[in-house]
Order: structure tokens, then C-alpha cells, then sequence
């Protein structure tokens, strides 16, 4: 039989599968279907009991669950065992993430560095580790504290397994965590952005290239099913599959009928809706709102209302039972969503960007991809997304909705190009690491080589990528005001800049203002209500409330953090450094308002400089995890409290969990750990 006649034959068996049908453990072991064997069936000929027999060889050891692994799924573990560098090229669904966990328990390798795309998949697994009493032997982490030779002695025997993004790896010392025995980069098919002009790119290929040369024991990529080119002069054994335990159904609906389908699946059906960017996620909901029906107030909708606003497009899906996620929420929020997802059997609808797709891991019976996106969605974000519908074990066969045929896009072979095999981007990285660059640069800035040095190894940026900060810093500016950064890290970052900058001036002064003045009247900007009336104030947009509380969102949790406060901190330094240096006029004045306002509007009057190294990360995870609005209110006394409950190393979960016992236990400011708890952890 030919491969596609292999795999015709397969897919209608697990539709077979999915409509309740009986198959016989003949025909599942002739189609690599042994994860769906019927192991308590007694009516069994030889041949299958021989086929029974082997699937238990293949148990799933590190979970309770009597799950097997396919035939290819064990020969993609078998290749983890022998190769040293291995990269995992498969479908979505092909269970790679479950692969390395088998890996681990089996092999128990010391030190681990796992890294992930964002911060929701992070925490999703790590806590998947945690809860799992047969990783226990790791201590888990994505934070540490500067710890004394001798501190570090006495943790010597620890096995270090390190969950997080490469931006908060590379803020790890390599002195603390030791020789890694297996090194995982997750999604890997991000090391083909340019590192030139993607910063998060540049990170994630400089910790590539930091975990070949600290000699990682073993370094496994996982990418989806692709031909991949470059990475053969590094020496990585490639193992391609095309296996799927689970199949897709494709269907084409009109565009008149696509949402009343959805809400009809999505009454009894786990259902995803892949939307572009989160402003789609506003307009479906203006589209859909005349088919909604129920409006239901929960404790979390009241939260969300008082916290955002009640305009908020997430707010009102939620009232009608619809969840979201995506990367301009809290992260707690996100978490909220996705828990209730995964576990409320009244909540069975999830809107998602990108962040459905590579920050989680959840599954799903039914995707639909938004009409509006189909077009626009990039080969490799489509096969993603589209990966999450299915799930072995649970969803034999994802069903995939869509406006317009997808599916030769989806099935269509993609290549996957490291991006550091260019020249032009290998020396991005490499230069930044370069003595004798980094001293001619140093020299044509007229700034110290160790401060030089130093930036580039504390803010995580190139030679080149600072250039372009130091020229904007050089420039005058007509007014000492902090409106000007927009404008700044718009040059700096140029197409990396997603904002509008004469817009985030105006949204910058709606989130760091205390106040403002119309016709002779002070306005205060305590919430979004004023927020929104000051933007409406200062601009000529028609623009809903809803489009004006997504453009806050964007900006303050994405542009504002990853644009416009790196500048203001670099320049700051290098004014605390050297003085006398070619600042352009007002701009010393722009960035000291903006570093006051920010600070004062984050963490009130706490004197965030003058903290210890882990009041600072204690606080760093509260703000990862969306606190915002509680940071105000801490002093160094319930810092304290949190860090006496923290190993030297230690994760957001931990300050979590530290929050939580806190809560339940005789702290003296219990009380401020009972309302966190009910705000952001139950």
C-alpha cells in the first residue's frame, strides 16, 4: 500500500474513532493506532495478543494514565536516547512535549534548561512538572538570587531544571545553574526570524548558541513537520515524521453561517476561535453580540469590571460564558481563561491569537480559523493553530472551519531556515560578544568599554541594536517631556515598533499622567473611564470604548515594556556614568519624567532601587503574573514575608504558592495575602 493510501486508511479509522464506532485492535496495530488499543478486551486472537503485549512496552511511565506510545513516537524517543543533538520535526499533535517528560523521568538528566516561546506556556509547564510527583527531584526555577560561594556549596546536590523564555534564561549566571545535561528549546522554528530586526529573535538565537557552547550534554529542538536548512553545521540529528495520532476534517462554511456555527458546536464542544490580533477579537464580538444570549455576572466578571472596564471586549465575552486569551491581558487573566477552559464544562468556547497557538498547550474538538484571517495567517502559524485541534486519547479527529479552502496550506511541506546561517545575522550575535568590536564601538560613542559591556549582557541587546538607541538619545528634542520616547524607541526600533507613535504619546499620557486640564477644569486619570475620556479629549478617532481600552492594553504591555523602557533605562545609566556625554537637548529631562512617572504609576511609593536583589525579583514575578494593581501597596515587610517562604531558587509558581500559604497561615499581613489570593489565585 502507498504512504498516502497508509494514511487514507488511517484517518478513517480514527473518524471512526471519533463517531463512537468500534475498531478492532487488528486494524489500530496496522495503522500505528496503539494508543487507542482496547487492552481489556479477552475476545483477542494471537497476533493481537503479540500486538498488546508490545504496546505495554511502550507505557507511558511518567503518568498514571495506562497511555502507550505509538511505533513512531517510541522510535522519536528511542533517537532522544542515542543522538546528542536531535531536533524533533513533526506535526503539532505528535506529542513532542510528551516525549522529552518520558525522556527526563527515564533518563534523569541533572540540570535542565527547558526553553519556552512565552511566559502562559511556561507557567502551564511547569506546573505540569510540579504537579507530577515523579519529576520531584528537581528544583524548578526562572529566577535566582546572587548567592555566596558558600550558600552555593551547600545546594550542590540539587538537580536544577530551569522552565522559562529566553529572555529570563538569559538573565540567569551559567555559574549558578553548572554543566546542563539537556538543553530543549520548544518551538523552535522561531530560530529563523532575523535576529537583526527582531529583538526576542536575537535572544532566542544567542541562547542557541550559548547552549552549544557551554557544551549542553543534550540539546533537543522541537519544531513542527518541516525540511529544515542550516542546522547541519552544528551537528543536529533530524528526526522527521509525518505521524499523527490524531487527524483533521476540514470543512468550508459561508461566511453568513460561520459564527452561528461556532456558538452551535460551542455549546457542547470544546471550540477555539483563531483571531489575528486582539483588536478581531473586539470586532467579532461586535458581530456576534446580537446571537448572545446569556449574560451571566460571576466574581471574576466583577473583578475584570472594577480592574479594566466594563467595556472591556473581554469583559463582555466572558458575560456570555465566551473566554479569551492573548498577549495584552495580565497574565493571571490568561491563566483564569485557559483553567476554566480546560476544566468548567460551562465554559467551552476560547477566542485566542497566536497566544492559542504557541504560548499553550490546551486542545480542542473544533477550530475556526476567523474569516478575516485566513489570508493573512503565515504557513507556520496556520499549521500551529491548526495543530490544536485534537487530542490523542480524547479527540481522535480536530475539526477545522474556515471560510476558504486551507487545507493544501496546511498540508504543504514548509521550510525552515536557521537564521544564523547567514552571515549578516551570525555576526549580529558574535560581534556583541567580540572584544575588539565592542572596543572600536566604544571608542566612536566616546562611552566606557566595561559600561558598553555591561548593557549589552544586562538589557540583552547587539552592538547594532544599541547604536540605534545611543543615535536617538543624541538627538534634541523640542520639549523635556516623556511623550517624546514614543517617537524615540519608534526610531530606534524602527520596524520592530508595532505602534503609531503621535498615538502612544496620547495613550502614554493617559497611563502616566496623574492629571490633566480641560477648559480650565483638573481632570484626574485614576482608572480607564478617565483614561478613555482623556483619549477621547485628545484625539479625533471615532473609536469605541472597547478599541480604546485594547489600544491601553497594547501599549502599556507591550510597547511601553518592551520599546520604550529599555531606552529609558539605558540613557539613564549612561547619565549616571558619564555625565559630560553628547545627550541631545531635553532628552536627560524626558527620560528622568518618564523612569518618576512610570515608577510612581507601578509601585507607588515603594523605593524600587534601594530593595534587595530578591525583594526585586519577588517583585518582578508579582508583575509577571499581572499584580499591577496590588504593587502599591507593598512595603519591604510583606516582601520579606514572601522571601522567607523562597529557595535560593525559585519561579513565579513558587511566589504563588508562597502567596497562597501566606494566606492561610499567621502572617502579620494576612490580610493583604487574603485579598492577592482572592484577586488573582482562585
Amino acid at each position: 500500500m502507498s504512504e498516502i493510501g497508509f494514511n487514507n486508511k488511517r484517518k478513517k479509522i480514527l473518524e471512526e474513532l471519533d463517531q463512537g464506532k468500534e475498531v478492532s485492535n487488528m486494524e489500530l496495530g496496522m495503522y500505528d493506532l496503539t494508543p487507542y488499543f482496547k487492552t481489556d478486551d479477552f475476545d483477542m486472537n494471537l497476533y493481537e495478543s503479540i500486538m498488546i503485549n508490545k504496546n505495554f512496552s511502550r507505557k507511558i511511565e511518567h503518568i498514571n494514565d495506562e497511555l502507550y506510545f505509538s511505533p513512531p513516537q517510541y522510535r522519536a524517543l528511542a533517537c532522544l536516547y542515542e543522538k546528542e543533538r536531535v531536533i524533533i520535526s513533526a506535526p503539532t499533535s505528535f506529542g513532542k512535549t510528551l516525549l522529552v517528560k518520558e525522556y527526563i523521568f527515564q533518563k534523569k538528566p541533572r540540570n535542565i534548561v527547558y526553553i519556552v516561546p512565552t511566559n502562559a506556556l511556561a507557567y502551564e509547564l511547569e506546573r505540569s512538572f510540579k504537579e507530577n510527583p515523579n519529576f520531584s527531584q528537581y528544583v524548578i526555577f526562572d529566577k535566582c538570587s546572587q548567592i555566596d560561594r558558600l550558600k552555593e556549596k551547600q545546594k550542590i546536590d540539587e538537580n536544577l531544571f530551569f522552565i522559562g523564555t529566553q529572555e529570563k534564561f538569559l538573565e540567569i549566571d551559567f555559574s549558578i545553574i553548572g554543566t546542563i545535561d539537556l538543553f530543549v528549546i520548544d518551538e523552535a522554528y522561531k530560530l529563523q526570524e532575523s535576529v537583526v530586526n527582531n529583538q526576542r529573535a536575537y535572544k532566542l538565537s544567542e541562547t542557541f548558541l550559548d547552549s552549544l557552547a557551554n557544551n549542553s550534554k543534550k540539546v533537543f529542538l522541537l519544531t513542527p513537520k518541516a525540511t529544515l536548512q542550516g542546522f547541519e553545521k552544528y551537528g543536529f540529528h533530524i528526526f522527521n515524521s509525518s505521524f499523527n495520532a490524531v487527524e483533521k476534517n476540514y470543512s468550508i462554511l459561508e461566511k453568513d453561517n460561520f459564527f452561528s456555527t461556532l456558538l452551535t458546536k460551542g455549546l457542547d464542544e470544546k471550540t477555539l476561535l483563531f483571531c489575528r490580533t486582539p483588536n478581531q477579537i473586539n470586532d467579532t464580538y461586535e458581530e456576534i453580540s446580537s446571537l448572545l444570549t446569556s449574560e451571566e455576572i460571576t466574581d471574576f466578571v466583577r473583578q475584570l469590571e472594577t480592574d479594566i472596564h466594563p467595556d472591556w471586549s473581554v469583559v463582555k465575552l466572558l458575560k456570555a460564558k465566551i473566554l479569551t486569551h492573548h498577549g495584552q491581558m495580565p497574565k493571571y487573566v490568561q491563566n483564569r481563561m485557559i483553567n476554566l477552559f480546560n476544566e468548567n464544562e460551562c465554559y467551552n468556547i476560547l477566542f485566542g491569537t497566536n497566544s492559542i497557538s504557541e504560548g499553550i498547550n490546551t486542545s480542542t474538538k473544533n477550530l475556526f480559523i476567523h474569516p478575516d484571517s485566513t489570508n493573512s495567517i503565515d504557513t507556520l502559524l496556520l499549521k500551529n493553530t491548526v495543530g490544536r485541534a485534537g487530542r490523542l486519547g480524547k479527540y481522535p479527529i480536530g475539526h477545522i472551519f474556515s471560510t476558504s479552502k486551507i487545507e493544501n496550506v496546511v498540508e504543504d511541506e514548509i521550510i525552515i531556515s536557521l537564521a544564523i546561517s547567514d552571515e549578516e545575522e551570525l555576526s549580529e550575535i558574535e560581534d556583541s560578544k567580540n572584544t575588539d568590536k565592542i572596543t572600536s564601538f566604544s571608542e566612536s560613542y566616546d562611552i566606557n568599554f566595561d559600561f558598553c559591556q555591561e548593557v549589552i549582557k544586562s538589557h540583552k541587546i547587539s552592538l547594532n541594536k544599541l547604536g540605534k538607541i545611543l543615535d536617538v538619545l543624541k538627538e534634541d528634542r523640542n520639549f523635556p517631556n516623556f511623550t517624546n520616547l514614543p517617537f524615540m524607541a519608534s526610531k530606534a526600533f524602527s520596524r520592530e515598533y508595532s505602534g503609531v507613535p503621535k498615538t502612544d504619546a496620547v495613550l502614554m499620557q493617559g497611563y502616566l499622567q496623574f492629571n490633566y486640564f480641560k477648559n480650565g477644569q483638573k481632570n484626574f486619570l485614576n482608572d480607564y473611564n478617565d483614561r478613555i475620556a482623556f483619549f477621547k479629549y485628545k484625539t479625533d478617532f471615532k473609536w469605541s470604548n472597547t478599541s480604546i481600552i485594547n489600544a491601553y492594553m497594547q501599549f502599556i504591555y507591550s510597547t511601553l515594556e518592551y520599546y520604550i523602557m529599555p531606552i529609558v533605562n539605558i540613557g539613564l545609566e549612561l547619565y549616571e556614568q558619564k555625565r559630560d556625554w553628547v545627550f541631545g537637548k531635553n532628552v536627560i529631562e524626558s527620560l528622568e519624567a518618564c523612569k518618576s512617572r512610570y515608577y510612581t504609576k507601578t509601585y507607588g511609593n515603594l523605593d524600587i532601587d534601594n530593595l534587595s536583589e530578591n525583594q526585586r525579583l519577588v517583585i518582578s514575578a508579582m508583575k509577571d503574573y499581572g499584580m499591577t494593581s496590588s504593587l502599591k501597596s507593598l512595603n519591604t515587610e510583606i516582601l520579606d514575608e514572601i522571601v522567607d517562604q523562597l529557595n535560593i531558587r525559585y519561579s513565579t509558581t513558587d511566589v504563588i504558592r508562597a502567596i497562597n500559604y501566606l494566606a492561610n497561615s499567621h502572617s502579620k499581613n494576612r490580610s493583604f495575602f487574603i485579598d492577592l489570593r482572592r484577586k488573582y489565585l482562585i
